[in-house]
């Protein structure tokens, strides 16, 4: 009986009851953060304003002690009853206004949990039906990957392939290892190119240009392998102009860059001009990165790159499992979701019910508090008729008041 006092106003005890709602964590911080789940709250238990018994039984005894001397006789053995049962008439409906009082309050939240409880079944359903979905997708796409959907838009079994269910193997790292270093050589032949047709560019967006026409390249020779492989397949997805498109780019930019490794030469100076005895001047010395072998060996390791990413595409390429891994990865994340989702909706359930449970214990505490001032107001008109004895001091009034 230590909570609320009752001079508190009732907003006071709205921020002592209500308070613990607003920090909670049920409130989205973000939309990729559908996950939040509501924390044990700490409810404010029902304490009605305790009775001070001491200071009560002090009033009881002040109040005989203050008596004059024979202004009582044996027709007045109950003369504070009536006090006293008036002030216990007051402590039980002051417990009972505190209950009421409280009990608003636990309705008020509750309602609020009850919202969060449809708001996150609501969100349950929609995770549901999104597994389902996924779950759909795992299997056909499964099914297609083992070859038993042939009929569909792939006419040849070359793309199905049922070892791949469990995933691919290392090679395919082999693969991207190699073009990672092709395309890292490619970068510094290209360079060499570019830095002799434009040796004013400014050296940073040299690099820039010089990783486009890197990436260029190598994106021509993969997506050469992927159609070729597609077309192998009998895919119908894939228009049949793109893949010689991609073959007359690829190679028309490898000749074009062999044409200006060949022709065009670096800056020159005046330290590598030698005079001939006549007005003309003539270079001192050729380096061989101008002349046809050099261009040539440049040319060479060219299609030697595109050739291993136009294989390495040709034999990793399978749309299939890439649906595959892209339906298992969904239906990965609804089934996380899904499960997220179930135990926020246990949890928003727990918080509604700690109301229902919390208004049956208040109710209860009530009702005790009540019986506990109903024995209280009992004790305090026997302890009036004690102190009324020992005022009395009159043998004959004593036995009267104790035989009543």
């Amino acid at each position: 009986m230590n909570g609320v006092p009752f001079g508190a106003s009732g907003q006071g005890r709205r921020r002592q009851w209500t308070g613990w709602l607003w920090w909670r964590p049920w409130r989205r911080t973000g939309a990729a953060g559908h996950q939040y789940a509501p924390q044990p709250s700490g409810i404010t238990p029902f304490r009605p304003t305790p009775v001070d018994k001491e200071a009560q039984r002090r009033w009881v005894i002040s109040e005989i002690n203050e008596l004059p001397p024979g202004s009582v006789d044996e027709a007045h053995e109950k003369l504070l009853d009536k006090h006293i049962q008036r002030r216990a008439k007051q402590w039980t409906a002051q417990v009972k206004r505190e209950l009421a009082d409280y009990l608003g309050w636990l309705k008020q939240l509750r309602r609020k949990a009850e919202a969060v409880v449809l708001h996150q079944q609501n969100l349950q359903q929609v995770h549901d039906h999104r597994v389902t979905e996924t779950l759909t997708a795992r299997t056909a796409a499964g099914n297609r990957l083992s070859g038993e959907d042939d009929e569909g838009k792939w006419h040849q079994a070359e793309h199905s392939n049922p070892s791949l269910l469990a995933g691919r193997s290392a090679v395919a790292w082999f693969y991207l290892v190699a073009v990672l270093l092709a395309g890292l050589a490619d970068f510094t032949a290209f360079y060499q190119v570019m830095e002799r047709v434009l040796p004013d560019l400014d050296g940073r967006l040299l690099v820039i240009l010089v990783t486009g026409f890197t990436a260029m390249a190598l994106m021509l020779a993969h997506y050469l392998g992927i159609f070729l492989r597609d077309r192998q397949a009998g895919t119908r997805s894939n228009h049949p102009v793109l893949f010689p498109v991609c073959a007359v780019l690829w190679f028309s930019l490898g000749v074009m860059a062999f044409w200006v490794r060949w022709k065009v030469s670096g800056g020159s100076s005046s330290g590598n001009i030698l005079p001939t005895g006549s007005d003309t001047l003539v270079p001192a010395q050729t380096s061989f990165q101008n002349t046809l072998p050099g261009a040539a060996m440049f040319a060479a390791f060219y299609y030697a790159t595109g050739a291993a990413a136009i294989v390495g595409s040709y034999l990793n390429h399978n749309p299939l499992h890439r649906d595959f891994k892209q339906a298992v990865r969904a239906h990965e994340g609804a089934i996380k979701r899904q499960a997220a989702g179930a135990r926020a909706v246990a949890d928003a359930e727990a918080e509604r019910d700690a109301f229902d449970h919390q208004k049956q214990a208040a109710e209860e505490v009530c009702a005790s508090t009540i019986e506990e001032l109903d024995e209280l107001a009992d004790e305090l008109k026997e302890l009036a008729r004690t102190q009324l004895i020992k005022r009395l001091r009159s043998l004959s009034l004593t036995d009267s008041i104790l035989a009543d």
